[in-house]
């Protein structure tokens, strides 16, 4: 089974078919954010009371024939979850029927799938012009996932690959289950942890290099601290650019400086984006070529992953590989396994 992936404002979205409505087809389409980072699948619901803004509108629940509210003590069962950015959504836990593509090109059709109708959504979708995200499509370790949900199916295995953002950004897909990239010649693989019983997948970050150039980077900078909130490093779909503990970006940010101090023809400049690394090239033919790249030593034998020159970090206290990082190479989240297979391709061409 797979999804088309299309991006909006640097985030990765899915399609999805829900409901069931005397229609053709007989399902309404809609964009999920895809999230590794969080365990819950849900869409702004109709009779919302806090809504964002989007195109289509929010998903009539009660006109679908096959959507069903989970009852306890025969009373609506609700949720709540909130996201670290401090995103919230509020609602009633259902079932409902959805549509993929199958293998084959035609209809996969998901019944009693559990997902949240959200009725009180505090997220930033709206904020952006023509926004079509209508929810979010958890793809965390928890239960409630979508990958856990369809896991007697998939086999506890999805991968995709995300391509380079642009005024024609290509369209890839979110696949689910087996696949023949295991296979690839130039794969890598990591291990893939859990840590408190958390929705997000953790990977061992064990240094950081700058073209060929080993940072003078501790290992044990980025291992799990004694608490659930800091320490350790995820690979997360649903953080647009990477984050990185603040000793270790000091480190990066000056070899970086030094770079860029070597070579003609760049200006450092200031943003309103609050990132410490812009600069503004005077050629504009050459795009990315001189530019550095920067190596993730992740556990594993050659286990390192590579991200081209637009690689761009920021400061927090847990080490996040976002998705902008994570273009242009194939990700395979075995999660019955427990790890993740991942080698560089042209999205573009690969999907």
């Amino acid at each position: 089974m797979k999804t088309e992936i299309r991006e909006q404002d640097f985030l990765y979205t899915v399609k999805v078919g829900i409901g069931t409505f005397k229609s053709k087809p007989p399902y309404k389409e809609y964009y999920l954010e895809m999230d590794t980072g969080s365990s819950l699948v849900w869409m702004q619901c109709e009779g919302c009371t806090k809504c964002f803004k989007q195109t289509p509108k929010p998903f009539p629940n009660q006109n679908s024939t096959s959507f069903r509210p989970i009852l306890v003590n025969n009373k609506p069962r609700y949720y709540e979850y909130g996201y670290g950015d401090g995103s919230t959504t509020i609602g009633m836990s259902a079932r409902e029927t959805f549509y993929l593509t199958s293998k084959n090109g035609g209809l996969a059709k998901i019944e009693n799938l559990e997902f949240g109708c959200g009725l009180d959504n505090v997220i930033q979708y709206g904020k952006y012009k023509n926004n079509k995200i209508a929810g979010l499509m958890g793809l965390g370790w928890d239960d409630t996932s979508f990958i856990k949900q369809l896991s007697p199916i998939i086999k506890g295995v999805f991968s995709y690959c995300l391509p380079l953002v642009s005024d024609k950004t290509p369209t890839t897909y979110l696949r689910f289950g087996d696949d023949k990239s295991h296979k690839e010649k130039n794969s890598k693989i990591t291990p893939l942890y859990r840590r408190n019983q958390g929705s997000p997948y953790f990977v061992n970050l064990q240094g950081i290099s700058v073209n060929k150039t080993r940072l003078k980077i501790d290992p044990k900078m980025f291992d799990f601290k004694n608490n659930a909130t800091s320490g350790g490093c995820i690979i997360d779909t649903g953080t647009p650019y990477s984050r990185i503990l603040g000793p270790a970006f000091d480190v990066l940010k000056l070899e970086l400086e030094r770079y860029f101090s070597r070579l003609k023809g760049f200006k450092k400049i200031k943003t309103d984006l609050g990132l410490d690394l812009c600069y503004e090239r005077s050629s504009k033919t050459e795009k990315y070529s001189n530019l550095p790249s920067v190596t993730l030593h992740l556990r594993g034998t050659h286990a390192d992953f590579v991200m081209k020159a637009e690689a761009v970090l920021w400061l927090l206290e847990k080490t996040i590989i976002g998705s902008h990082q994570q273009i242009n190479h194939r990700l395979i989240h075995d999660v019955k396994n427990k790890c993740l297979v991942f080698y560089p391709v042209d999205c573009s061409k690969n999907p």
